[in-house]
């Protein structure tokens, strides 16, 4: 079995772009084709370009969902095991965190009732980082959302 795919220029050179590696996207031919007779619109282009780069940079979707959905709430409370699942975000500075204590009064049968507990939980919002990449994904600007500043280093 063949492969094949064709290299898209998002912005044509007739209207001035070059052959550089953010203005070329991969497509399988029936995509491109359906492209070119109007079927596709550009934004939805650049917005699978995002997608790919977003990939190739090490975020799953539940990543990039994350950070949009933060995006929207402006931040929001979590415990120790969803912050579990943001460490990655973390841990490349896409996220800040805020360690928030909370003194927890309950019945446990263990130890019997009115047991003082000291429970951690966390306010987590868009860092300055986290916040430039989804600005960037929304307006559908790879160069700004993938930028050699903001890489992980190895």
């Amino acid at each position: 079995m063949v492969l094949t795919l064709d290299i898209h220029h998002i912005e044509y050179v007739a209207e001035g772009a070059g052959n550089s590696h953010d203005n070329l996207l991969p497509l399988c031919p029936n995509c491109h084709a359906l492209y070119h007779q109007g079927h596709i619109p550009r934004d939805s282009l650049r917005t699978w370009k995002l997608l790919l780069l977003a990939l190739k940079e090490g975020f799953d979707r539940r990543s990039v969902d994350t950070l949009l959905a933060l995006d929207l709430l402006d931040g929001f409370i979590v415990w120790g095991d969803a912050l579990l699942n943001c460490a990655a975000l973390i841990a490349s500075g896409y996220l800040k965190i805020e360690e928030q204590d909370e003194v927890v009064e309950q019945d446990n049968f263990l130890f019997g009732p009115g047991k003082v507990n000291r429970v951690s939980k966390y306010w987590i919002e868009l860092s300055e980082k986290g916040r430039t990449f989804v600005e960037a994904w929304k307006r559908g600007d790879q160069n700004a959302a993938i930028s050699p500043s903001r890489t992980r280093t190895s």
